[in-house]
């Protein structure tokens, strides 16, 4: 142990004595830990924060859709569902529609609205933070309220809490509407992700009513009578992939299309895997081009070493002389080597954490999205072990050119 602890002072006095030079040296090895650590952080900081904003839209529910014109869903499918599938827990028709909405004529805002009973509540994580939301009896009573999220509210009224105002609701095509009042603001998600997955961007006001009251409000209650598509909400997200198999034998055999492709059941589970295996694809592929940079600062230790071992002939031949084994002289030089890309390797932690940190800032702070570094201990202690076997590994064909030297040889060289 003294003789490691005597190698490691010689080694960080040569580095120490040639300050420039080694710097030189380690920069390849700092641009590539840096990268690969700040790449690793930010990839996996981005996936957290995207998974945990799917899920937060839809952990726990699928959505069933007809791809057939003639084909619609009745409130006897919905009860049908109910009985023979235990891992449901609440079914809700689901329509939304393009709109407009106004507040006493003042201005007109583009709207979307989406319809449902009291079930989407629960489908929903965002909460209501004013008021509640639409019961199952206003549902069945064609009561005309609605829920907006906050930012409509605060749109239209300067503030989010605008439960008890009226507004007048329209449907695009038909220009007919009525007034509803509001019950709830659901708070919301200003993020881009939200938008981009539940396909909400470019509108105004963002509303959900009772599917009947808006129905009966803009006159189609005598042309609507099933459902395009229904949202189910389930026990546990775990249970998504069965009961989807098990609505669409239902479904299909209560309206006679098996093997028509006739249904598209949505599971956000599935969409969630297949984000999560991009994104690690992608952060793979970043990584090896980061290893680049790691593989060029392996040789520039080899090169710096080489040239160390020329410079310093008759050091070692005079160590030699007095006794000093090829072992040892391996020793100090793979020391050397190793210190040398271990002190990149730090510097490049660093430079890589505060550059992840830089560029977090910069995203919660210039976009509406807010982006969390994940920092993983056992990693960043991988990624320093790592950039000190580039040290050794580069580092054996000088160490070994050193140890071989003979005593006399490198007496005689100047």
């Amino acid at each position: 142990m003294g003789k490691f602890l005597e190698y490691c002072k010689i080694a960080f006095f040569n580095i120490k004595s040639n300050k420039v030079r080694a710097l030189l040296t380690m920069l390849g090895i700092i641009i590539g830990i840096s990268s690969v650590v700040a790449i690793v952080s930010l990839g996996n900081g981005f996936k957290k924060s995207i998974n945990d904003e799917l899920a937060s839209l839809a952990g726990n529910t699928i959505e069933v859709y007809s791809m057939q014109n003639d084909l619609d869903f009745y409130d006897s499918d919905l009860d049908a569902l109910m009985k023979k599938e235990k891992h449901i827990v609440g079914i809700s028709p689901s329509m939304t529609l393009p709109g407009e909405a106004s507040y006493k004529d003042l201005k007109t805002y583009s709207m979307q609205v989406k319809l449902g009973n009291e079930v989407l509540d629960q489908a929903s994580k965002y909460d209501i933070i004013y008021g509640r939301y639409f019961t199952k009896e206003e549902c069945e009573y064609c009561e005309k309220v609605c829920i907006l999220d906050k930012s409509s509210a605060r749109k239209m009224f300067g503030t989010e809490n605008a439960v008890g105002m009226t507004i007048d609701l329209s449907y695009g095509s038909t220009g007919r509407g009525t007034t509803f009042r509001i019950i709830g603001i659901r708070d919301d998600n200003s993020s881009q992700m939200a938008d981009l997955f539940m396909g909400s961007g470019g509108y105004d006001i963002k509303a959900e009513c009772p599917f009947t009251s808006f129905i009966d409000a803009i006159g189609l209650s005598g042309y609507i009578e099933g459902y395009g598509s229904i949202v189910i909400l389930l026990d546990d997200a775990e249970n998504a992939s069965a009961v989807l198999d098990h609505t669409r034998a239902i479904l299909e055999a209560r309206h006679d299309v098996r093997g028509e492709n006739a249904l598209y059941v949505l599971d956000y589970n599935s969409i969630f895997s297949v984000v999560d295996s991009s994104l690690t694809m992608v952060t793979l592929l970043i990584m090896l081009v980061a290893a680049i940079s790691l593989f060029v600062g392996g040789i520039g230790v080899m090169n710096i070493m080489l040239v160390s071992v020329t410079e310093r002939t008759r050091e070692i031949g005079i160590r030699k002389a007095l006794g000093a084994r090829t072992g040892s002289v391996l020793t100090q030089f793979l020391v050397e080597a190793a210190s040398i890309s271990l002190l990149g390797g730090i510097i490049g932690i660093v430079l890589g954490l505060g550059g992840a940190e830089l560029v977090c800032f910069l995203i919660s702070n210039l976009t509406t999205s807010k982006l969390v570094a994940d920092f993983n201990p056992i990693f960043i202690l991988g990624i320093a072990l790592f950039s000190m076997s580039i040290g050794i590994v580069f580092g054996i064909l000088p160490a070994r050119k050193a140890a071989k030297l003979s005593p006399i040889e490198a007496l005689r060289k100047r």
